[in-house]
């Protein structure tokens, strides 16, 4: 992949604490700035394959969120052990 010079204006300070966060990471601030342009450009591809198949607009979630999300009534230990008892 071929790389290409960008210049950019940004607040001093920014580029300070940014600056901090790439050197205890280990990173090049053109390592950061590809990374997320990188991001920016799979999140509107996934929003547009959302659309596409209609899923609507997709909400990112963390771990935590997800039995809450989950509909009321199906225990999925319960249904595994199920399963695993009629298999013996």
């Amino acid at each position: 992949m071929t790389k290409k010079k960008l210049t950019l204006s940004i607040d001093e300070e920014l580029i300070k604490e940014v600056k901090l966060i790439a050197q205890k990471e280990n990173v090049s601030l053109s390592n950061l700035v590809e990374e997320y342009f990188e991001y920016l450009v799979l999140v509107k591809w996934v929003d547009s394959l959302a659309e596409e198949l209609g899923l609507g607009e997709l909400e990112p979630t963390t771990e935590s969120k997800i039995p809450n999300s989950r509909p009321a009534g199906l225990d999925a230990a319960k249904v595994v052990r199920e399963l695993r008892s009629s298999r013996a």
